[in-house]
């Protein structure tokens, strides 16, 4: 069973695998920090007005939302360089036509996927 943010429920600790390897194979299983950031404004698109164009607004709001959800509590150089990485993932052709939110969501889960 796998959680989709936090990555496999079943790494308790065993006789071969002791806590320490579980504790790396639970952070190993996790995705990254721009991947978390990518999904989560993915899903803040999908669930507020996915078949609306997506604005200038519209966007902010939904990273800013994002950031607060996934980088809170990391230091500002984590948080930042993750944020970087999230936003050198999206393909820069996805910005010469409008798309609806739904649609960006659907690119947001790919490019996700990438880093």
């Amino acid at each position: 069973m796998q959680d989709r943010i936090r990555g496999p429920l079943n790494n308790a600790p065993t006789r071969n695998n002791p806590p320490e390897t579980a504790l790396l194979q639970g952070v190993l299983a996790l995705p990254s920090l721009a991947s978390q950031v990518l999904t989560a404004a993915a899903d803040h698109l999908t669930t507020h007005k996915p078949d609306a164009e997506l604005t200038i607004a519209g966007w902010g709001r939904a990273l800013a939302l994002a950031d607060a959800r996934v980088l809170s509590g990391y230091p500002q150089v984590v948080a930042q360089n993750a944020g970087r990485r999230a936003m050198s993932a999206i393909d820069p052709d996805l910005w010469k036509s409008s798309r609806t939110r739904g649609e960006w969501a659907l690119a947001l889960r790919s490019a996700a996927r990438t880093v």
